[in-house]
């Protein structure tokens, strides 16, 4: 590859970056999932959108079963995204086996969220869907259960007056 090749598609990879970086939702989030039915909360996350369109989440689930994973997400238009969650499941008994992938079950989030106008909050809805075997992407793979949730996000920010 030419100088000139390679110089382009260095200019081409930064703008796209560049550009990429500039949608709201790119950052970290404080997010809270509610239970859509019964309004009590799911799981606190920390979440973080980067601006490669990819995502990871630290949840309050237990380590063993698997509380950081990754997503992938889309802008759709007027502030608001689509978000992909793949997850392995893991088991938690017997006890020989805990902290195992489950080859029985895996999970898939699938979130639409709307950033505020000042970019500070997010809210949207979801679905959090258990399915059969390891491979939470097959379209043929049986639903277990799922369920219905309410999605809020705060900006995480560095406040510098509490800085040391």
């Amino acid at each position: 590859m030419s100088r000139f090749s390679v110089a382009i598609f260095l200019g081409l990879a930064l703008t796209a970056t560049s550009a990429r970086a500039k949608e709201p939702i790119v950052g970290l989030w404080q997010v809270t999932w509610t239970d859509a039915d019964t309004h009590a909360v799911v799981l606190n996350v920390w979440d973080v959108w980067h601006a490669d369109r990819t995502e990871t989440q630290d949840d309050t689930t237990p380590i063993l079963i698997g509380n950081v994973c990754q997503g992938a997400w889309i802008p759709l238009g007027n502030r608001t995204y689509g978000l992909t969650h793949p997850a392995f499941n893991f088991l938690s008994e017997p006890e020989d086996q805990e902290g195992q992938p489950d080859p029985n079950s895996s999970a898939l989030v699938l979130e639409r969220v709307t950033v505020s106008n000042d970019g500070n909050r997010f809210q949207g809805r979801g679905i959090y869907k258990t399915i059969a075997g390891s491979d939470p992407l097959d379209p043929n793979a049986a639903v277990l259960g799922s369920e219905n949730l309410i999605i809020t996000g705060k900006r995480v920010q560095v406040d510098k007056t509490q800085l040391p």
